[in-house]
This record gives structure tokens, C-alpha cells and sequence, in this order.
């Protein structure tokens, strides 16, 4: 295999004078790292604030779980959180019983109805009586107090499920997601530096942060997330994680080799890994999935897009991997065992979504020279 990645490299270079102040990309092919880059203020050491790229880790967790018959994809989240067994939705200006139950299946592809409103009152109330200290269980019980948008399996729709996942996985085992992370996940791959609840050396490394303002401009903002995600005692499944671009690529890299790491630990089955990118929207969701215009090309699996239809014959059907707020993107490949992580720190940056990620997915691929 010929590779040049001269195109990528003066791509990632060109990406400060578009907003960017720094960003950094690592590429692996069949766990050996092929290719890495920093531009703009990135050193290569620092961690990130990885919003929704916490999906993917809290998905193998759940298909590790599935893997060792602790739950089912067809289990009812009523099961083991009581709250959520007499859901209604909203129908108008009146809420309704819900008609289907609200699975994990449904829960893991976002058909589960729920919304990502934090003001909403039971969370408002639920982080006043906790003095902003609230559990991932107490959180989760919130959630299923406001009518759902739609019955569970009816449609898709971009939202908390992820986080109701990590309490029924906190539910079914007694343990929380961080410590399940760290048992199935990150200790077996030799991850140090991904967690739900960083500590002072990783905060201090971790990367000035910003944000695109109503004007199109790049501004800095606190190094912080918002004040839920941010609780000690609240692991949120679909966004709490922080960490560095190493430490990513180890999970990626696993994804992309069918469950097994660099050192050899085995944290998935090839199974499950093609389970979880097998699209789900292609039911009553698809015309909702439809509507998500960045995704061209792309179905929905549980946690993760899933490439469904290239636009280029470089990029194999099946090419999988999700995104985050801030901008970072993982791809993972099983068919080349190709993996690749970029971080950013731009929030509200839908650029990163429509235009940065695809042209660096690309450019990885034309530098590898498949």
C-alpha cells in the first residue's frame, strides 16, 4: 500500500484560517498508526471535551454486556427503571399512554422519543433538590417524566436515550457506567487518559475550547460543559466523557479490528461490532433519519452512523463511527481495519459536520491510497 497524505496535511493546515485554532488527526491501519497530525495550537497531548463521542464507548459497553447475557437488546428500560414503565406521549395539546414499548434496542438507535431539553421541569427540579449533585439514576428518572415526542420505535429523533441507557446499565448490574467502562473497556485495552470524571492533570491539559458565534466568529469559551454533564455523580452516557486523542484511538482501533486491541485483548465479537452498525432506520424512523442533512449517505445503528451508500468506491459500505459537539469524529473501518480519531474544540461549529469531516474521511483514504 502506497500512501501520501500530503493533500490531508495541507487540509488540517488550512483548517485554522477556517476557525479551527487547533486540531489533531491520528490514522491506523490494521493497529499501526499510519499517520498523525497537528495543526494550529495542538500539541498532541492535550484531552477534549468529547461530547457525543462518548456514544461509541458507552455502546461497546452495552454490546459487551448483551455479549454476556446481562441484558437484550428486546429488554424494556421498565424492566429496571420502574419510572419508565407507564410512559405517555405527547398527542397535541394532551398526553397519551404510549402504544409500544420503549426497548433498549430503541433506546441504543435513538427511536426512543425522548429530547435533549435540560430546562425541562422534572430535570430543573430534580437538579434543585440535589443542589446540582444529582445521580445518573435520579437524572434518568426525570427524563421520563416529559411525554415523549413520539411512540418508541416510531421515529428517530436525536436525544437522551443514550444517557437512559448508561442508568439501565447501572440498573442491571448495580455498577455505574464509568466502572463498567473501566472493567469491559478501557483497562482490558490499556486506556489510561478517556474518562467520565477527569482529574486535575487532565483537566490541565485539557485544550482551550470555543465556540461560533451569532456573527460566524470563533470566541473562546470556558473550559467547561454545561452544568449537568458536569456532575460528579451523574454519568452521562451520551455525552460526559473527556480525553485524549491516544487513548481514543486504542478503542477505535479495537472497533476497526474486530473487537480485539493492539496488545490482544479481545472487548467485542466481530458480531457485535457488525450488530451495532447494522442500519435501524429503515422502518417508520427512516423518514425522520431522512431529515439529519450531514448524514448523507449514511444509516443510524445502535450508537454509531453506518455508510450505507458511498459517494466514493474508496469508502467501504459499513464504514462506521459517530461525532461530538465540539467537532471530534472517529471512523472505523472493519473491512481495511482502518481507525481514525480527530479532535477539535469548537462548539456550534456545523462546518466541522458538513464539510470538515467528510473531506478529511476523503483524504484519509486517498492518502492511503485505496
Amino acid at each position: 500500500m502506497k500512501m501520501n497524505f500530503d493533500k490531508l496535511t495541507k487540509y488540517l493546515d488550512d483548517l485554522p484560517r477556517e476557525g479551527v485554532p487547533g486540531c489533531d488527526l491520528c490514522v491506523w491501519v490494521e493497529h499501526q498508526p499510519v499517520y498523525r497530525h497537528q495543526a494550529g495550537t495542538a500539541k498532541g497531548n492535550e484531552t477534549y471535551w468529547l461530547y457525543s463521542a462518548t456514544k461509541v464507548l458507552t455502546m461497546t459497553v452495552t454490546m459487551r454486556l448483551m455479549e454476556q447475557g446481562v441484558l437484550r437488546l428486546s429488554d424494556e428500560a421498565g424492566d429496571y427503571l420502574p419510572v419508565f414503565k407507564n410512559l405517555t406521549v405527547q398527542d397535541g395539546d394532551t398526553a397519551r399512554p404510549a402504544k409500544t414499548a420503549l426497548t433498549l434496542e430503541r433506546l441504543m438507535a435513538m427511536q426512543g422519543g425522548l429530547d435533549y431539553d435540560y430546562t425541562a421541569p422534572a430535570i430543573q427540579r430534580v437538579l434543585n433538590e440535589t443542589g446540582g449533585d444529582a445521580t445518573t439514576l435520579q437524572m434518568a428518572a426525570a427524563y421520563a417524566e416529559k411525554p415523549l415526542h413520539f411512540d418508541p420505535g416510531m421515529g428517530f429523533r436525536y436525544s437522551l436515550c443514550h444517557d437512559v441507557v448508561g442508568a439501565i446499565l447501572e440498573a442491571a448490574t448495580g455498577k455505574p457506567l464509568h466502572a463498567l467502562a473501566e472493567e469491559l473497556v478501557l483497562q482490558p485495552l490499556g486506556i489510561k487518559d478517556l474518562t467520565f470524571h477527569p482529574k486535575p492533570a487532565q483537566l490541565a491539559r485539557l485544550a482551550p475550547q470555543y465556540t461560533v458565534d451569532a456573527s460566524g466568529k470563533t470566541v473562546p469559551i470556558p473550559n467547561r460543559r454545561d452544568s449537568v454533564t458536569d456532575m460528579p455523580r451523574y454519568d452521562s452516557g451520551g455525552g460526559g466523557l473527556m480525553g485524549g486523542v491516544d487513548s481514543y484511538m486504542l478503542l477505535a482501533d479495537a472497533l476497526a479490528n474486530g473487537g480485539v486491541g493492539r496488545n490482544g485483548a479481545r472487548v467485542l465479537t466481530r458480531g457485535s461490532i457488525d450488530d451495532m452498525r447494522r442500519d435501524r432506520q429503515t422502518g417508520p424512523s427512516r423518514p425522520d433519519w431522512l431529515k439529519v442533512k450531514h448524514k448523507r449517505g449514511y444509516g443510524y445503528g445502535l450508537g454509531v452512523r453506518t455508510l450505507v451508500d458511498p459517494a466514493s468506491s474508496r469508502i467501504p459500505v459499513g464504514e462506521f463511527g459517530w461525532d461530538g459537539a465540539a467537532g471530534a469524529w472517529v471512523l472505523m473501518d472493519p473491512e481495511n481495519r482502518v481507525a481514525a480519531f480527530y479532535a477539535q474544540h469548537v462548539t456550534n461549529m456545523l462546518r466541522a459536520y458538513y464539510e470538515f469531516h467528510p473531506a478529511i474521511r476523503d483524504l484519509i483514504y486517498e492518502g492511503l491510497g485505496m
